[in-house]
């Protein structure tokens, strides 16, 4: 899902009934609202690559929330940059369902850790940061002085070809400035360093590029949990897109009270559970929850069977990813693609052995499972509790995207 184009792409038919779609970007809460409105009335479609027609969404016609808009309400915010030396920045995305680029002119971007974890560095000219993923860069302050830098982000839709973008989009950017400080350093950076050139689109960046600073193999595992995950709908009894959300079938329920509290003084949390119910769309409702054995290695497959990436999140663990990839499929045809045909997949053929110790590809307590595709981790399950496991937006728990590992 990026920016204007969301359920109406990613769920073909779906009619979706939420309010109104993101306007603008904000660097550490500043920005420009956008104001720009369209007429609504106009039933507008387009049609994508495999000849299917879909309506165009529309930003309706409102007013900022917090009163008239001014556009020069603050100056554009300021980074100071010592010339002749480095300055460290956290790149966290905490937007909505929105990828997007950053970058910096005439500065190339060192990325140094992925949630606070070193890794090898890596020179970049731009990166593609996904939802709620956490990067430290560094930049080179070696250039003039004199001048100011724009810092950029802008959603992915704002800098892909047009052929590449899925119906009605809206360029979303906002910026803020690189400025050299009036303190100046003699000693200047020289160093050479080689720029990785990488697709803008590239889905398993973090995967493919983001390898721990010291080479390290996974241990072997007990066991695999497979977690396959999908947003279910239907127009016909006014299910939409964004209501039943399902792990294995099933849409999370928040417990009665604090799993933990119930463990802590009961011993048991089996009484606070939610009570199972059935769902609408051939799901059941209720508290999801793995159990682990302390001190024991498990290797956790997860397959994203959306047509749109999601966020996933692991509290207090930081795991060791070994494969990702898109999901093989029996067809080959992707407008005549279904379902069906992703789940017939047999993960065995491909997957390494439990007792094997394959090497990690990258480490992190937050990852991007692209849409259509499968991600594969191993943890060590040495923290006990109950810990949740879930896509990684807060409204997304709302809808069931969730689970709670519990170590015991």
């Amino acid at each position: 899902m990026t920016a204007l184009q969301g359920p109406y792409s990613a769920y073909r038919g779906s009619i979706p009934m939420y309010p109104w779609s993101p306007t603008s970007f904000l660097i550490n809460g500043h920005g420009k609202f956008d104001c720009r409105t369209l007429n609504c009335s106009e039933k507008r479609t387009w049609q994508d690559s495999c000849g299917v027609t879909h309506p165009i969404q529309c930003l309706p016609l409102r007013s900022p929330f917090f009163g008239p808009y001014n556009p020069n309400a603050h100056s554009i915010d300021e980074f100071l940059c010592l010339h002749g030396k480095q300055i460290r920045l956290r790149l966290i995305n905490a937007v909505s369902g929105i990828p997007f680029r950053f970058w910096i002119g005439q500065h190339n971007l060192i990325i140094v850790a992925r949630d606070s974890i070193e890794i090898v560095p890596i020179t970049v000219s731009f990166v593609h940061i996904t939802i709620e993923q956490r990067l430290d860069l560094t930049i080179d302050c070696n250039q003039d002085p004199i001048a100011t830098y724009t810092i950029f982000a802008a959603s992915r839709n704002s800098y892909r070809p047009l052929e590449n973008t899925t119906g009605q989009t809206s360029a979303i950017w906002t910026w803020a400035l690189l400025v050299y400080s009036k303190f100046q350093v003699n000693k200047r950076t020289g160093r050479l360093t080689e720029v990785l050139r990488l697709s803008p689109d590239n889905s398993f960046f973090e995967y493919e590029f983001l390898k721990s600073f010291k080479p390290r193999f996974a241990p072997a595992a007990v066991r695999r949990v497979t977690l396959a995950f999908e947003t279910v709908w239907n127009n016909h009894t006014a299910i939409d897109a964004l209501e039943e959300w399902v792990v294995n079938e099933i849409t999370f329920e928040s417990p009665k009270e604090p799993l933990l509290h119930a463990n802590f003084f009961d011993g048991t949390f089996k009484h606070v559970v939610a009570n199972e119910r059935p769902g609408r769309v051939n799901n059941i409702h209720a508290t999801y929850v793995e159990h682990f054995e302390y001190g024991q290695t498990y290797e956790i497959l997860m397959i994203n069977y959306d047509p749109q990436l999601h966020p996933w999140h692991l509290h207090e663990y930081s795991v060791d990813f070994i494969a990702a990839s898109k999901i093989p499929t029996l067809k080959s045809n992707k407008c005549n693609g279904t379902r069906q045909d992703l789940k017939q997949f047999d993960y065995n053929t491909i997957l390494p052995l439990l007792n094997s110790t394959p090497r990690v590809l990258s480490i992190g307590d937050s990852f991007n499972i692209p849409r259509e595709s499968y991600v594969l981790f191993r943890f060590t399950a040495n923290n006990p509790g109950p810990w949740t496991f879930y896509c990684h937006m807060q409204w997304r728990i709302e809808p069931g995207v969730s689970l709670v590992f519990s170590v015991e």
